[in-house]
């Protein structure tokens, strides 16, 4: 039960679940099922690897305007209400880039690339609006609603989102018929039409879910408390998080992002890339779950987000029982073990993958609960939109470039001409291999977290008890 003065009410409740849930539905789309949508259209990764810098560039700037505007003028509804509105707009536009529409309009040798770039676009524009509206104004309403008691809650409630996101599309994809099966002995242009089938219905529904959300935001988020921050030029406080003083100021909140980056370079190293890896064939360094095996696609991804949302839920129970620190090694020890398991095995049963990636989804679901918690706790009241782009810095942009690029780096080094019906081509495939650079990252990890304990346990006080929340 939450202790009196620290409530967080129904209308709160039900804003993070929807406009939460909303937008990780949206973000599922932009870190899954696009990279499913454009490998079964390219037969290439290297457009997947492409799509996630570009992303988190887009991101990480978008963030880190209209965080610092959004706290100038003090709104939140209006960036979160019709941002979702226009995100869902740009979800629905995905399903125009097909190999089809692509060639009909630029040939077929350049159809590929045209996929990749269109989807590039697109995917730039819909991280604008999903930045706006989620990364910066939603998370930093979420630090405005909460206070420390709560927040630890409200955080796990927040982690498992994602993975209930990915539940909801593993079942939209199998009744929308929207998968990313590759046969090696077919052509590109054969395999894309063979897979495209339901995609385009599939990004239509879900972007007029985002769309719907957005309207209601319009009517369940109250900011009119939000003072707005005047405060200081506006182009000087986007870089305010980054001067020395504040940066000394507030040392376990830089620790804590260090710790974060690392952490999360681990988990963009395998994201962008795993469902495309369980659906490939064996031959091209997959699981083979697909085609006659796509069912236990399906079941192995349910019974690994249930049991690992659930680990996220116990862990929500305890966090602040516990403390978020004390978490977060064993949350990071799982990560590291289920990368290496899942590395280590060659042609795994399907029950081990299902364990040992229970094991690495639980570490990387428990792990950002923790993270999230702290760096909220040491971001100082009353300006959460000021860090809003330094937690994207630290926590997306970087993450996203390092992670990803080194297991493409990876996969173009390890991958091997396959002999089609129609052609001799090498196709750059997701491997086992990225695992390695997981466990690589997650170990590095370690590092700033332990600086981050120790400082923690020295009771040393980075932040002025009149600037913590």
């Amino acid at each position: 039960m939450e202790r009196k003065g620290v409530r967080f009410g129904w209308k709160n409740w039900l804003t993070v679940l929807l406009v939460g849930l909303a937008g990780q539905l949206a973000w599922v789309i932009e870190n899954n099922q696009i990279n499913l949508w454009v490998y079964s259209q390219t037969q290439n990764s290297n457009y997947i690897t492409i799509m996630t810098t570009v992303s988190a560039v887009a991101a990480t700037l978008t963030t880190f305007f209209m965080g610092v505007l959004s706290d100038r003028l003090g709104k939140r509804k209006i960036f979160i209400a019709g941002g979702y509105v226009l995100w869902g707009v740009s979800v629905g536009a995905f399903g125009l880039a097909s190999f089809s529409n692509m060639e009909a309009m630029f040939g077929a040798a350049s159809a590929a690339l045209a996929v990749g770039i269109a989807m590039a676009l697109l995917d730039t524009v819909m991280t604008f609006f999903g930045s706006t509206s989620n990364d910066a104004c939603f998370n930093a309403l979420v630090t405005d609603i909460t206070v420390k008691e709560n927040r630890g809650k409200v955080e796990s409630f927040l982690s498992v989102l994602p993975l209930l996101a990915n539940v909801v599309m593993l079942f939209a994809q199998m009744l929308c018929g929207a998968d990313a099966e590759i046969d090696p002995d077919l052509s590109i242009a054969e395999n894309a039409a063979q897979t495209g089938g339901g995609w385009q219905l599939f990004f239509l529904i879900f972007g007029i879910i985002v769309i719907l959300v957005g309207i209601a935001s319009f009517f369940l988020i109250d900011d009119s408390k939000l003072e707005p921050r005047k405060e200081g030029n506006y182009l000087a406080n986007l870089v305010y998080g980054f001067r020395p003083s504040v940066v000394k100021k507030n040392g376990r909140l830089y620790l804590a992002l260090l710790t974060f980056m690392a952490f999360n370079a681990a988990v963009d190293s395998f994201l962008p890339y795993y469902m495309v890896y369980f659906q490939n064939p064996v031959e091209l360094g997959g699981l083979g779950y697909s085609g006659d095996n796509i069912f236990l696609f399906y079941l192995a991804f349910a019974i690994i987000l249930v049991l690992s949302s659930a680990v996220a839920i116990v862990s929500g129970v305890f966090m602040e029982r516990l403390g978020k620190r004390n978490l977060l090694f064993p949350a990071m020890g799982l990560g590291l073990l289920g990368s290496i398991l899942l590395a280590a095995v060659p042609e795994p049963e399907p029950w081990f993958v299902i364990l040992a990636a229970t094991l690495l989804m639980s570490g990387y679901l428990v792990g950002t609960a923790c993270l999230g918690a702290i760096i909220r706790d040491y971001t100082p009241k009353g300006e959460a939109g000021l860090f809003q782009g330094v937690r994207m810095i630290f926590a997306v942009m970087v993450p996203m470039i390092v992670g990803s690029n080194v297991s493409q780096l990876v996969f173009n080094l390890t991958s091997e001409l396959y002999e089609s019906s129609t052609t001799f081509e090498e196709i750059y495939a997701p491997n086992a291999n990225m695992f390695c650079v997981a466990a690589a990252f997650m170990a590095l990890a370690s590092v700033p977290g332990t600086l981050f304990y120790r400082a923690e346990r020295k009771g040393e006080r980075d932040i002025p008890s009149e600037g913590k929340i």
